[in-house]
Formats: C-alpha cells, structure tokens, sequence
C-alpha cells in the first residue's frame, strides 16, 4: 500500500540512488510451496521462496504507475540512508535453485505482480486518473 498510495496521491518516494533489486513471491505462490515442501519426504534443509525475477524499486513503481495512470516521483537519498520499503543499498536477494532442483516450479513476478496491485487498488480505492 505504501507504494500504490504514493503514486496515486504524486507524493515523493524515497529510494536509494542506486537501488538494488530484491524478489518477491505472491501469497499464493507462497502458500503453495509450503504445502509443497510439506509433502517431501527425501529432502531436508531449507529452500527459498521468491518467484523468478528480481526487480528493484523503480521496476515495482513502474508496474503500480501504469495501472495507477501516474508517474511515480523519486526522491533520491544516497547509500546507508533510510528509504522507501524494497529501495535496498545492498543485496537481500535470494535464489531458489534448490527449490526447483527438488522439483517445485516458480512463477515470474512480471506475471503476478499486475494482479497484485489490482487487489491493492480494489482494497485501498487508491484514486487514479
């Protein structure tokens, strides 16, 4: 909501200027992979959840500003600053190779990540132009 609110109202967003990119995976997803790794019964140890594709903050503002029908507007701040939630100075991104080694099959973020934001903006009534 942080996100879809700022876009919809033109307040600023503070990011890192050089942000980096971090993943994400939808609740769905997510629940899915639970159930999932709950049924194995060879594999031990941890996997990680994220859907396949990184994005960074100014990707995430792209995808809420085309269905918001607004530009998103940035305010810069340098590293070790604080900053908007997913505006990263450094990389908190993980793989989910072992996940998929051990047969689970992940979506795309690009995919799910416009539906996402429909459901904020149906939940919010966020306006948009």
């Amino acid at each position: 909501m942080h996100y879809t609110e700022r876009i919809a109202h033109g307040t600023p967003i503070t990011v890192h200027s050089e942000a980096l990119p971090t993943v994400f995976i939808h609740y769905e997803e997510l629940a899915e992979l639970l159930r999932w790794a709950a049924t194995l019964t060879d594999a031990t140890g941890a996997v990680n959840a994220c859907s396949d594709g990184p994005l960074d903050v100014y990707g995430l503002g792209t995808v809420i500003a085309a269905q918001v029908g607004r530009e998103a507007v940035y305010r810069s701040v340098a590293a070790g600053e604080p900053a908007s939630p997913f505006s990263f100075d450094r990389h908190y991104a993980m793989g989910n190779a072992r996940a998929k080694e051990l047969g689970f099959s992940f979506s795309r973020t690009a995919d799910w990540l416009p539906g996402a934001v429909t459901e904020v903006l149906a939940t919010t009534a966020a306006p948009t132009c």
